[in-house]
Parts: structure tokens; sequence; C-alpha cells
């Protein structure tokens, strides 16, 4: 026997009730669907629309019912939705591209791999495929809709997502996580790329008066200050997007001698082109010789050193001093490098011979004389890990058996 006609239109709005509830199960705004008086075809996927409308006739419409349009055959429920939307997300992932900062056996490209369909994807690691390229030139060659990006970087993970693209980031607190990270600015500056084409590396090939000189004191640094200097590197070709938007480079010198030895430092600026801003500080550095002749130019050494690790030698480079003597010396040698009087004389004239177009100008007011004052005054005080101890006779040793060498 057939059902009454009203049975059957009982059961249909029981049935367009039962679907608006697995929608709001979902998770889904009530305003942002209407149910309908006809019936709604049973086993249909359910394809939620929106309603155009001010703000004003939101807020009047709040009681209204929610219209549900049918989509296409099958069963629908609450977990089926969830992975069918899970699946379709890693159908669209082809690529991971990974930063340099994650290596490939690293719990971040672990945890990512065991993500749904993201095992069948190519990895891409820069540090083997693209080392040393900028992420200006990352979000702009390598992301694109079928792509994901995994980094420890947090910045660099915010300005994806803010671009549009997807992005992974693996920290501590969070572990592995595809969301926007709470506190970590991260403006987006639309700096100018280059117009090349994708580069096997972007590694800039250091100058041979550079690369003699960090490979004479590679063994002078801790695994954790070559890692220092890495991160700073990889900082300032971020915050710069190219090699070509930096112009020059400035270091303020200065040091004192306490009851402890002598502490010197420096602080280094970047200045940009192409309407970039300027980099301040860049880096910096202090060190304590416990054993410091009366030379003046031992800080402005430390300095340089940094300097050419940063592989920012070839750049202008003006040198502020706070010391006249220093000042004095540092002009002589740099007028005449054989007028060098002691070991670490010649050290200064080594490292002044491979950085471009050293000038050197006295230091006696403004925000980088007060900024540099205070925090010698802070080092000499208190006992502090940023004070690196070394010996700075051993380091011009290092330096002139490597020079020695070449010869």
């Amino acid at each position: 026997m057939a059902p009454a006609i009203g049975d059957a239109r009982e059961q249909d709005v029981r049935d367009g009730e039962a679907t608006a509830q697995r929608l709001l199960w979902l998770g889904h705004d009530p305003m942002m669907v209407q149910m309908m008086d006809h019936p709604v075809e049973r086993g249909a996927v359910l394809l939620e629309v929106p309603l155009c409308c001010n703000r004003v006739s939101r807020r009047r419409s709040s009681g209204m019912k929610r219209r549900v349009t049918p989509l296409r055959r099958g069963r629908a429920t609450p977990t089926d939705a969830a992975d069918e939307d899970r699946d379709a997300m890693s159908r669209r992932i082809e690529r991971v591209i990974v930063d340099e900062c994650i290596g490939p056996a690293t719990t971040a490209v672990a945890k990512l791999r065991r993500q749904s369909g993201v095992a069948r994807a190519e990895f891409v690691f820069l540090a083997v495929e693209h080392p040393g390229i900028p992420d200006a030139e990352i979000l702009d060659k390598l992301l694109d809709a079928g792509s994901v990006l995994l980094t420890g970087d947090r910045v660099l993970h915010n300005l994806a997502l803010g671009r549009g693209f997807r992005s992974f980031v693996h920290t501590p607190e969070t572990g592995l996580t595809d969301r926007r990270l709470a506190g970590i600015p991260a403006r987006d500056r639309l700096l100018p790329v280059s117009g090349q084409a994708l580069q096997d590396s972007w590694l800039r090939q250091p100058d041979p008066a550079a690369r003699a000189i960090t490979g004479s004191l590679i063994g002078l640094w801790s695994e954790r200050q070559l890692k220092q200097f890495r991160t700073k590197r990889r900082r300032i070709r971020a915050h710069f997007g190219a090699a070509d938007n930096i112009a020059a480079s400035a270091l303020t010198i200065a040091h004192r001698r306490t009851p402890r030895g002598l502490i010197g430092g420096y602080q280094l600026k970047v200045d940009a082109r192409h309407g970039v801003k300027s980099l301040d500080p860049a880096s910096e550095g202090y060190f304590l010789d416990a054993a410091a002749g009366e030379t003046p130019l031992l800080a402005m050494c430390w300095a340089l050193i940094h300097l050419v690790h940063l592989q920012l030698e070839r750049y202008p480079l003006t040198i502020y001093h706070f010391d006249a003597a220093a000042l004095a010396r540092c002009n002589a040698v740099i007028a005449d490098p054989d007028c060098a009087a002691d070991a670490i004389e010649r050290m200064a004239a080594c490292l002044l011979a491979a950085v471009c177009r050293p000038k050197a100008v006295a230091c006696v007011k403004g925000r980088f004389f007060d900024r540099a004052h205070e925090k010698l005054t802070q080092l000499a005080k208190f006992a502090t890990n940023e004070l690196v101890p070394v010996d700075m006779r051993d380091v011009s040793a290092l330096l002139a058996a490597e020079v020695r060498s070449d010869d």
C-alpha cells in the first residue's frame, strides 16, 4: 500500500532537517545555507550555497531556514565528507619544497611524508637543488597551486601563507602545522626579485682572498658558531631578497680595557638600494682577549673576519672607529699595507685588502656611538656568553700561515 501524501511530506521534512543537522555538525555557518520546503533527494552529497546579502539583511535573516543543493549521488556521512576534503587537498600536492634549514632525515620531513597523499609527491630539497636561494625567489619561482613549502623559518612560513600558498612549519611549540603562527611579524615587503631564470645554485663564489681567510680560520670556530654565521647570512639574504639589492656596509668598531682583558666588538649595518630598507644591526659580535697587547686594531680585525664570513666583502665598506689611535693606524695601513708594524697590523692589512674600498672615519657621537658605548659598559660589568674568549695573536698566526702557503 502506497504511503499517504501527508506521510511522504512529513518524511521529506525530516530528511531535510537531518541534512541540516549534518551540515551543522561539520561546522558550516548556519547563515550560509537555507533549508527549503521541497524534498531533498536521499543519499545526495550537499553543497552549501552562500547567500548574497549585506550585514543588515544578514542579521534580519538569522531565523531563515537553509537551502541545500544536491551535488551528486552517494551516501554522505560526516566522516566521509572530512575524508573527501583531505583527499582532495592531498591530490593537489605535486611537489614539496623543503627549505635549506630542514634536512632529509629530520622529524619534519618524516611527519609530512605520513600525511595522506603527500608520500607520492616529489620532494625538492633546496640545499641540494638550489642552494643559497633567497626567500623572495622561493616565493616567486618555486611555489604554485600544486606545491607546498616545508620550512623551519617562521617568517617565511607566514609570508607563504599570506600569498595564498600552502606551507608547513615545524617548531618545538607547535610541531608540524600548516596554520599561521601568531606573534610572528611577517609583513610582505614584496622585495624585488632577479629577472634571471631559476638557477642550480645561488651561492656566490667568494673572492680568492676571502676564501683564503675563511679557509685558514675554519678551525677557530665551533659548530655552533659556524651555524650562527649561516643563520646570519640567511637572514641578510631574506631581508634584501637578492644580493643586487645590497649597496654598502658599515662597521662601528669599539674596544675597552678591563681587569679581565681587552673587550672589543662591532656592530654591522648593511645599506640597500631599490627602495629596500637598510638592515641595522645586521650582525654584531664581541670578544675578550686576556693577553691583548697595546696594538689598537684588534677589534677591527675581529669585525673584518666576521664581515668576510658573512660574505659581504665585495660591497663598499665604511669603518667607524671610537678610538683615535685605531683610526690613525687603520688609515695608515689602508694607504700603505707595508707599513704594518706587528703581527696584528699585518693581519689587519691582509683583511683590509680582501674587502671593497675600505674607508675609515671617526665615530664621536650619534645613535651608533651611544649604542656601542652602552653595550661595552654592559659587557664590562656582567659576565655573559656574548663575549667569545680568543687570543687574537693565535688568529693572526693562523692567517699568516695560510698566506705563506699561498705564496
